[in-house]
């Protein structure tokens, strides 16, 4: 081949971006977003807090200055030189003043602070959850991104995004406290600046080092690290203590924590021995250049007789060591904040839901059913088919249910019925148009579903119930009548506070329910909905058979008003559906009467044999 043309789809060569400058790019657009978030809470109280940082940056270097006029006028008093009173009382009053402001800037400082750290804490927070409302299922579903929403949700509770701007505070304090020191000791005598400047660089300089190394270490240890948090989880949590104790498992777990923990102890002390060893030397180097500057500015002194810079060169030894020492440690501090804050900024800057509407209102009543055409579903990042051009009809009116075995594609329909996620092909039409062409948040309103892994609210009955239809949480006597309808409030009138009892364990007075009694809420949070469309997954799965029988009698009289799908395993259940829809590898294989389906003698009447032989005596011989 020989060589043509640059072409747009042959470009050249281009030299590589250097991963430090990669990296830079990136903490300064997380930097920029750090400030534009604490911008936009108060632009005001931000002005003022960098006014007071500036303020403070000032007294470090005004002080040293004014410490040297004041001893010069003392010791040239004491030498009866002319005027020296009188530059002693504005030294004097000017230090008084010093130290008052720097004490109301200070404290000013420290409320503004406060105040910004709560409002940006509350803001965060409430960011990561408005995020994950308008996130897809699939980001909950995929294991990336889940893993991206939890780190996002731990940085908005530790901080360290305020440390960031906070970091990003002091690092510039320590920064132009550092240039104005220099300059007023630049103005007295180069050599002995330059000394006093040098000094803590040597042991800083140890200390980035070992930092980035501690922070490389405690990166590659993190999947040991959530390990380590598990067994302690597996020990101290209510869910896992009975099993925990009735298999003797939690010396198994506590030995498995130790062995975590006690790897991770001879690492750090292995860094901590290198760490302060080359601390303690380079330390003496820095202790080295302080002497030698002390030195030099006493030397000077006696030569020049000028007291009073002896006392600013001092005073800024230990201004100048503070100053770098802030500087170093806070761009260290930085980096590492940065890098954790990023998780959170990544995922508040992801794309949000890609399901799209139309503006079709959803009609309160089907009048003619709900079908699925040629519809194939692959879940995404995976290769798996879970619909492979499923075709079926429910209609109208009726309560259809449907069955098949693990994987077989049930819980899948329900979540491309409800708009979780879109088919990649075919298409789903609800009273003969297509799903797509409805408002997606006025479909979701009037579908009522109560999904296998129903959500536990640990908060009062009524919420639980009410949540089903929030313009109804104030309505004690519909609430009541959705109970009734799931069997719920036979129960509910014997607790503490009735539809005010606090349900679960987390919060105090807390009233733990049996699973049966939970389904039997999640139900009622169904029949409130008083949706045209009730789905229900598995909703006898906890139930026991009386209760099961009970439930359905309500089903039959919802289905008169409502188009209902069943998605259950207990064929008890499915039984008095009005169609019965029998899936398998994402397909549809068999539907019709539970009747016909026996008569049929396939997969459902087999299945629906095993069943019943479970319950049945074996036959005698």
């Amino acid at each position: 081949m020989t060589d043509g043309p640059t072409t747009d789809h042959e470009l050249p060569d281009q030299p590589a971006v250097p991963e430090e400058h990669r990296r830079l790019s990136r903490d300064l657009r997380y930097w920029a977003l750090v400030l534009r978030s604490f911008w936009g809470l108060s632009p005001l109280r931000v002005s003022a807090l960098v006014v007071a940082t500036a303020l403070t940056a000032a007294v470090p270097a005004t002080g040293i200055w004014l410490t040297a006029q004041a001893v010069q006028a003392v010791v040239d008093a004491v030498l009866h030189v002319p005027g020296a009173l009188d530059r002693l009382t504005p030294a004097t009053a000017g230090l008084v003043a010093l130290a008052v402001a720097e004490h109301v800037v200070s404290s000013m400082s420290q409320y503004l602070n406060s105040l910004l750290q709560l409002e940006f804490s509350a803001k965060i927070g409430e960011q990561v959850m408005v995020k994950g409302t308008r996130m897809d299922l699939s980001a909950y579903e995929n294991p990336e991104a889940y893993d991206r929403l939890q780190r996002a949700l731990r940085e908005s509770g530790s901080g360290t995004a305020f440390e960031v701007f906070e970091e990003m505070m002091r690092t510039l304090t320590s920064l132009a406290s550092l240039v104005t020191v220099s300059w007023v000791l630049f103005t007295w005598n180069t050599w002995i600046a330059l000394a006093i400047l040098l000094a803590p660089l040597p042991a800083l300089a140890a200390h980035v080092v070992f930092s980035k190394q501690g922070y490389a270490i405690e990166y590659h240890r993190a999947q040991d690290r959530r390990r380590a948090f598990y067994y302690q989880d597996l020990t101290t949590t209510d869910t896992s203590y009975k099993e925990v104790k009735l298999y003797q498992l939690g010396p198994y777990f506590v030995d498995r924590y130790r062995a975590l923990v006690q790897g991770f102890f001879r690492v750090d002390r292995s860094l901590a021995r290198r760490r302060h060893g080359w601390s303690a030397a380079l330390g003496l180097v820095s202790v080295a250049c302080s002497a030698g500057a002390l030195v030099f500015a006493l030397r000077s002194t006696a030569g020049n007789g000028k007291l009073g810079e002896l006392a600013g060169y001092l005073q800024a030894l230990g201004a100048v060591h503070a100053a770098a020492t802030g500087l170093l440690l806070g761009v260290a501090t930085l980096y590492q904040n940065t890098l954790f804050t990023g998780n959170l900024f990544d995922y508040l800057s992801l794309p949000e839901g890609g399901i799209t509407g139309g503006s079709r209102p959803f009609p309160r009543r089907l009048t003619h059913g709900i079908e699925f055409q040629d519809v194939t579903f692959r879940y995404p990042g995976t290769e798996t088919t879970a619909l492979d051009r499923l075709s079926c009809f429910i209609p109208a009116d009726t309560c259809c249910a449907l069955v098949g075995s693990n994987g077989a594609g049930k819980s899948t329909v329900v979540k491309l019925l409800a708009r979780l996620y879109e088919p990649n092909s075919g298409r789903i039409l609800i009273d003969g148009v297509p799903i797509e062409e409805y408002d997606t948040d006025d479909l979701q309103r009037n579908i009522g579903v109560v999904f296998q892994d129903f959500i536990r609210y640990e908060m009062p009955v009524r919420h639980n119930i009410g949540f089903g239809h929030l313009d109804d949480l104030g309505d004690d006597d519909r609430i009541r009548v959705a109970a009734q309808a799931s069997g719920a409030d036979e129960f509910v009138d014997q607790l503490p506070g009735r539809y005010d009892t606090t349900l679960g364990r987390r919060f105090e007075g807390g009233h733990q329910l049996s699973g049966g009694q939970w389904q039997k809420i999640a139900l009622a949070r169904a029949f409130l909905r008083d949706a045209p469309v009730a789905v229900l997954d598995e909703p006898t799965a906890a139930i026991d058979p009386e209760a099961e029988a009970d439930i359905f009698g309500q089903l039959r009289t919802i289905c008169s008003q409502a188009t209902s799908l069943v998605v259950s395993h207990r064929f008890s259940t499915v039984r008095i559906a009005d169609k019965i829809l029998v899936v398998e590898g994402g397909r549809l294989i068999e539907e019709g009467s539970h009747e016909e389906l026996l008569s049929l003698g396939g997969t459902y009447a087999y299945l629906f044999r095993l069943q019943a032989d479970a319950y049945l005596p074996e036959a005698t011989a």
